[in-house]
Order: C-alpha cells, then sequence, then structure tokens
C-alpha cells in the first residue's frame, strides 16, 4: 500500500498505464480500481513485472510496437495515459519499431540532448498528439502526508544535517541539466551523483569512496525541470536495504514531490535498520 490514501477523488472512467518495471504501475491500478475506475496496463516486454499486474486487464507490448499500443489503449475507450516504472533505455538507432513508432523515433532522434525527462517529454507530447492526455501520478496519490510518516526513532547527527544541506545545494545546481535525482554526501564531500545506473548501484559505489565504514546520507529531490507527469522520484523498501546494507546514516527525500512504495514496510525497515529519513 501507498503512503497516500486516496479521498474525494473523481474516477477516472478508464485509465491507461504504460508500464515499466517496479511495483508502482500496480500500485496506480490498484489505487484506480478502489476509487471505481477501469484500468487498462500496457506492459512493457521486458521491463514490467506481470506477477504484480495480472489481476488487472493487461497485454504486453514491445518498446518499439508505439502503433499497437495506443490502439490497444483506443479499443479500450481510454482517455488519460500514466507512464510508470523503471525503463532501460534501448539502442534507439536499431530498435525494432512499427510504422508509428518510428514516427517517434525520428522525433527523439532530432533532439541535440537526449536525457531522460527530454525524452520522455517527447514521448508524452507525441502520445497527447494522437489524442490521449498524459497526466501525473499525482492525480491519484496525495504526496504531501509524509508528516507522520517521516519520524524514524533514528535522527540526522549535525554531520548529517550539514551533509544533507550540501546534497540540496548539489541537485538544486544541476536540476537544469537532467542528470539526476539523487546525491550522496558523507562528512562534507559529495562522493556520488546520481547517472544513467540508477539509485540502488549509486548505493553500492559510493560506498567505497566513504572516510568511515558507517557514514553518509542519500539526498533525493526531483530535479528544478521536472515535469511531475513523469519520472517521480520514488524511495521504497528496496532503497532502505541497499541503505542499510552499505552502512549508511539515513536519507532525506523532498516532502511533496516523492512517491513511496509500501510506506508501512519501509518505516519499519527503516527503524530495524536504524536509519533516519527527514523532509526538505
Amino acid at each position: 500500500m501507498l503512503l497516500n490514501k486516496v479521498n474525494n477523488i473523481t474516477p477516472l472512467p478508464n485509465l491507461g498505464i504504460i508500464a515499466g518495471g517496479g511495483l508502482l504501475p500496480s500500485e496506480i491500478a490498484r489505487l484506480q480500481r478502489n476509487i471505481g475506475g477501469k484500468v487498462f496496463i500496457a506492459a512493457l516486454e521486458g521491463e514490467a513485472e506481470i506477477s504484480s499486474i495480472a489481476i488487472y486487464s493487461y497485454k504486453q507490448f514491445p518498446i518499439g510496437s508505439v502503433g499497437e499500443l495506443l490502439k490497444y489503449f483506443t479499443e479500450n475507450n481510454v482517455e488519460e495515459i500514466i507512464i510508470i516504472g523503471g525503463i532501460k533505455r534501448p539502442d534507439l538507432k536499431s530498435i525494432k519499431v512499427d510504422v508509428i513508432g518510428s514516427l517517434l523515433i525520428v522525433k527523439i532522434l532530432k533532439e541535440k540532448f537526449l536525457g531522460d525527462d527530454n525524452i520522455l517529454k517527447i514521448i508524452s507530447n507525441f502520445i497527447e498528439s494522437k489524442g490521449f492526455k498524459v497526466i501525473s501520478p499525482k492525480k491519484l496519490l496525495e504526496l504531501n502526508n509524509f508528516d507522520a510518516f517521516h519520524e524514524t526513532k533514528s535522527k540526522p547527527s549535525k554531520q548529517d544535517q550539514i551533509d544533507i544541506e550540501l546534497g540540496i545545494k548539489t541537485l538544486n545546481a544541476l536540476g537544469d541539466f537532467d542528470i539526476g535525482q539523487s546525491v550522496i554526501v558523507s562528512d562534507g564531500y559529495v562522493l556520488g551523483i546520481e547517472a544513467a545506473e540508477g539509485t540502488d548501484n549509486l548505493i553500492q559505489r559510493c560506498a567505497l569512496l566513504r572516510r568511515n565504514k558507517k557514514a553518509g546520507v542519500l539526498i533525493k529531490m526531483a530535479k528544478s525541470s521536472q515535469d511531475m507527469r513523469l519520472d517521480i522520484p520514488t524511495i521504497g523498501p528496496d532503497t532502505i536495504s541497499y541503505l542499510a546494507i552499505h552502512g549508511y546514516n539515513g536519507l532525506a527525500i523532498e516532502k511533496t514531490k516523492l512517491l513511496i512504495v509500501k510506506p508501512a514496510e519501509t518505516i519499519k525497515l527503516l527503524n530495524k535498520s536504524n536509519l533516519f529519513i527527514t523532509l526538505v
């Protein structure tokens, strides 16, 4: 269950989900069903976790079958679409595409800078040009109820607070460059900035760079240029497990622009691992 309760939200009659990896696609589908709406999932082959979405209406598509995917949504009277879940970037020049997909690839390859955000915006604008509306998961999630969640037993030390401040400044400075949503700081040093490897690999990589075996903070925020329909920063039990295994002190997250998968399990694991979480 996600942290946020869904109250007084008008159901979205037929919601389409383009599903990458992870648990968020199934969580969004569950929330949509809970408020009385229907959901149709386009599961990207090699990305989506079919076992987690199998109870919903879904169909698998190769990542280049854009026309068939949109046809599936049209046939099921889908008007609004959420793109969510991890997607490994394919080789755009060699990917097999259908006719509609080839038009999208041309639009992407015309761009000079192909950061993840930019690519997702191009894809979203293309989908909307076909008569759909790409919406944010915020349509189903209230992102502001973290106050009760973040009260862990462990609290940040004075050094942790200094590291968090440095991490925030670093991410704010990089926000316009579409580089990453996370940074790790330890004892006043920026050890790593999230790039293509993702947060879990960032945590593992930076563990080897610390002065002390038990130190460091993960700071995770939305980019200043973040399109909040797309690629919203996310944490969950897996993130906490990686931090615990590699001996970090805790993490700082942005209060209003982050999704938490399985919050009850996440807070339990934070306390069990003696890690703090704080809001920025």
